[in-house]
């Protein structure tokens, strides 16, 4: 049986051809994705490693190993250069360099402020010894003079600064301040330090630009033959650390500690990317068991002789499982070799949406090539099991007759699969409502979600009963529109409702998901834009950069201009209320009401006065306090005030902190240089244009102050929802792409299946040209169903979340994208027509005394 087996694989290896690609692209994405994470993972490691380079211990503050894309402005725990110092004076350290990391904003040729990734620049220390640099020159060499320093390559080459040009930095007085590029260095793959520009000083001018109040890290290299826990043990013995709160580091321990650090971002990716693999291969399985299915009931005589001849039914069973077996086998590992040049692909995509992510080289691991195989075969045999099981039912001298070998019409599904399918799309209904009811978001979200698998379950289990009425309702325009042969796909689409469920299902499921993506991102770019119109009512903000302010006397002029009816300063910082760290604000009372609306919960935002305090409604709980009480709250400079709770507002999605305060007790407790927000409203009847200038002008002058208005937060909200929306539908690409490979599959099985009726209609007067419309009519009218049903479940899905959305933060509205929805139903429509061009033209190509003879 196992050479039959073989012998079969061999003889129908050109039917095998479609569904080995759907195997190769299911798997190479799974394969892919393994290779792209591991590759992004080493590279992210060696990037954050190269801190660790050549040191043999390290003592970092109280907050711990810090990295360069770490929020720094509310810092206050460093090294002192008197720790240095006595770290330097200990036996057993060759050399100890303290290292900086703070703002240093760079500015262009023209006086603009350098953005990347909207970040401004990043100052750091080159140490004079060289070798405890974690960067390679790429020309030049490290600064070492007040007036010097060094340049990132990134921005040195898209800002064209060469060696010898003069640079200018904003240090943190706000002041510009020029220096000479005397190198350039290149950052590697280091995604912390590749998002911002990188500016290097010598270590006392990083101190002075960036203001640091010390050390973020002193870094450490023993003499020779002293080992990195007899150092650690000396540093910690030192007097000039002792009641720091330092945490100290040998040299192997920091590199793990970064190695966790550079895990956890490259994680995310590959956990995000892996969940659309493994969509994509279960697509993939969908598609080999409908191909089983009708390889199956195609070779039913050939099983049968073999019976007859003396087979057993195990022995059939086991022949179409070795078929699954060695057809898994061989595509899995072409999709394991194409999954390494498709994890190239994946770095691209994701390069083009914006996400910085680059590798040294490629990482391809032998457990890799495991999984991904391993999947492959597991999910090829699983397809199988059914059609093998069937493929013994079929008693020998039944399958012999002369009918069994022709086309088949099946009436729908069983009554026990139906009513299986009612109770678990009840079911599933039932724990999607559980989880649109839950109070809190994120386990509501999981509940729901687990309730749309069951029921799209349910749906799949009733498809036969449902898609033999949707396709006549689908082919009626058609059959007005192009008479007989129409009609004719319309009734083969309609002939058989389990395998055109079966086909269909895979493209069910990818345009499900992007129905849901679809209907959620447009609800919340509605709601989003709607709640900041209605709850932020201003024209016009004006933003510092991160730890800086607008300065006062700017304040004061922007309140001073005729164009501008109401202006109020907005300060933002971190408190501690009731011992919880919280985000807080405050501002200028005259905002009440005209420049700040929050979804108020109890009490008003104008109940704000000194002494008091308004919380997210979320917040009392993890306080422990209500309205009428009392909380504690303390700043960064010790002090501690106790504000009385007036109000409480929505968390509603809108940029609301955790509380709001009155000015006065917000300049006493948060240490801040002022306010890093002023909103504006326009006064009335002034254009739009003529104000917008009129506030530009004003903030001219200060390029760490950047000028937005109502619009450009819409604009930036949508781009970035699209944008959101545009990479789901990139990852769901393949598996739709697989989902329409197995429609042609389908056609082109069906093709051979039924030869014989196509020879006697063409006998019959129907034309090549019809035959061909006839068949791509057919798959348009299955990739239709599909889509048509996948929008249906994706819009009632993503309507759940919406709705969930809407009850957590108490605003937002459900929009329907119609025009989007009905232009993924054309595509859908194209898409499937295209897919059976070539099993069309093959049954045309046929002459009717061929096809009656091959038949």
């Amino acid at each position: 049986m196992f050479k039959t087996a073989l012998a079969n694989l061999r003889a129908h290896k050109a039917r095998m051809l479609l569904s080995s690609i759907t195997v190769l692209l299911g798997v190479g994405f799974v394969a892919g994705t393994l290779i792209f994470t591991d590759s992004i993972r080493e590279s992210f490691f060696t990037g954050f490693a190269r801190t660790a380079k050549n040191v043999d211990a390290a003592v970092v503050p109280a907050k711990g190993v810090q990295l360069a894309s770490d929020d720094r402005r509310d810092q206050d725990s460093y090294l002192s250069p008197a720790a240095l110092d006595a770290v330097r004076g200990l036996p057993g350290v060759a050399s100890a360099e303290g290292r900086v990391l703070g703002p240093a904003p760079v500015l262009d040729q023209t006086g603009k402020l350098v953005k990347h990734s909207g970040q401004t620049g990043l100052g750091i220390a080159f140490p004079a010894d060289e070798s405890l640099s974690y960067f390679d020159f790429s020309a030049g060499r490290a600064p070492t003079a007040p007036t010097e320093v060094a340049l990132d390559k990134i921005t040195a080459e898209d800002k064209h600064y060469a060696l010898g040009d003069r640079l200018t930095v904003v240090d943190h007085t706000d002041q510009r301040r020029t220096f000479t590029i005397v190198g350039v260095f290149d950052t590697g793959t280091d995604q912390t330090y590749q998002n911002q520009s990188v500016v290097g000083f010598a270590t006392a001018t990083a101190l002075d630009v960036t203001g640091r109040g010390g050390y973020d890290q002193i870094a450490v290299r023993g003499k020779a033959g002293v080992g990195q826990d007899k150092l650690v043990t000396e540093l910690k013995d030192l007097p000039a650390l002792d009641g720091s709160g330092a945490k100290f580091y040998t040299g192997a321990q920091l590199t793990a500690e970064l190695a966790n650090k550079a895990t956890g971002y490259t994680d995310s990716y590959g956990q995000v990317l892996l969940v659309f693999a493994i969509i994509a291969a279960l697509v993939s399985a969908l598609v080999i068991q409908n191909t089983f299915q009708i390889l199956v009931a195609q070779r039913a005589r050939e099983l049968a002789l073999l019976r007859c001849v003396g087979a057993t039914r195990r022995q059939v069973f086991g022949s179409t499982l070795i078929e699954a077996f060695v057809f898994g086998v061989l595509a899995s590992g072409a999709g394991f070799f194409a999954g390494i040049g498709l994890s190239e692909g994946l770095g691209l995509l994701l390069r083009s949406f914006g996400l910085n992510i680059s590798t040294d080289h490629l990482v391809v691991k032998p457990q890799s090539a495991l999984y991904a195989i391993g999947l492959g075969v597991v999910l090829t045999v699983g397809s199988a099991l059914l059609p093998a099981r069937a493929a013994t039912r079929v008693a020998p001298v039944q399958a012999l007759s002369a009918q069994l070998g022709e086309t088949r019409v099946t009436r729908g599904a069983g009554r026990v699969r139906v009513g299986l399918g009612l109770v678990v799309a009840a079911a599933g209904l039932g724990i999607g409502y559980l989880g649109m009811q839950d109070s809190d978001p994120g386990s509501g979200f999981f509940v729901l979600t687990g309730g749309a698998c069951v029921v799209f379950v349910g749906v799949l289990a009733l498809g036969p009963v449902i898609t033999a009425p949707i396709i006549r309702a689908l082919g009626w325009l058609p059959g007005r529109l192009f008479g007989p042969t129409a009609r004719l796909a319309t009734a083969n689409a309609g002939r058989n409702p389990r395998r055109v469920a079966a086909t269909t299902a895979a493209l069910t499921i990818g345009i499900t998901l992007v129905t849901m993506f679809t209907v959620v991102t447009a609800s919340i770019k509605d709601s989003a834009t709607g709640s900041i119109r209605k709850h932020f009512p201003f024209d016009y903000q004006v933003v510092a950069e991160p730890a800086r302010a607008v300065p006062p006397e700017l304040v004061a002029k922007l309140k001073g201009l005729p164009e501008l009816s109401t202006v109020a300063a907005i300060y933002s910082g971190k408190t501690v209320l009731n011992g919880e760290k919280e985000q807080t604000a405050a501002i200028d009372p005259v905002g009440y009401h005209t420049l700040i609306e929050p979804v108020m919960k109890q009490g008003s935002i104008s109940d704000v006065v000194p002494g008091t305090i308004a919380l997210q409604d979320n917040q009392l709980s993890s306080l422990k306090t209500a309205v009428g009480e009392s909380v504690t709250v303390s700043g960064k400079n010790g002090t501690t005030a106790t504000l009385k709770v007036v109000a409480t507002y929505a968390d509603s999605g809108i940029g609301m902190p955790e509380s709001v305060m009155a000015v006065p007790d917000f300049q006493k407790l948060v240490v801040s240089p002022g306010p890093d927000t002023v909103t504006m409203l326009a006064k009335s009847g002034v254009s739009a244009t003529a104000s917008r200038q009129a506030v530009e002008q004003a903030v001219n002058d200060d390029p760490l102050l950047s000028v937005n208005s109502v619009a450009d937060y819409k604009k930036e909200l949508s781009s970035g929802l699209d944008q959101v929306l545009a990479l789901f539908t990139g990852m769901l690409g393949l598996a739709i792409l697989i989902a329409l490979i197995g429609i042609a599959n389908t056609l082109s099985l069906s093709v051979l299946e039924r030869t014989r009726e196509s020879a006697l209609l063409r006998a019959l007067g129907l034309t090549k040209p019809q035959l061909r419309r006839m068949l791509l009519t057919e798959a348009m009218l299955m990739a239709v169903l599909g889509v048509t049903l996948g929008i249906a479940l994706g819009g009632a899905f993503g309507w759940a979340l919406v709705h969930m959305f809407v009850k957590a933060t108490g605003g937002g509205t459900l929009t329907i994208p119609v025009v989007q929805l009905l232009l993924y139903i054309l595509a859908g429509a194209l898409a499937g027509t295209l897919a059976a061009v070539i099993p069309a033209r093959r049954a045309a190509r046929q002459t009717v005394a061929a096809a009656i003879t091959e038949a």
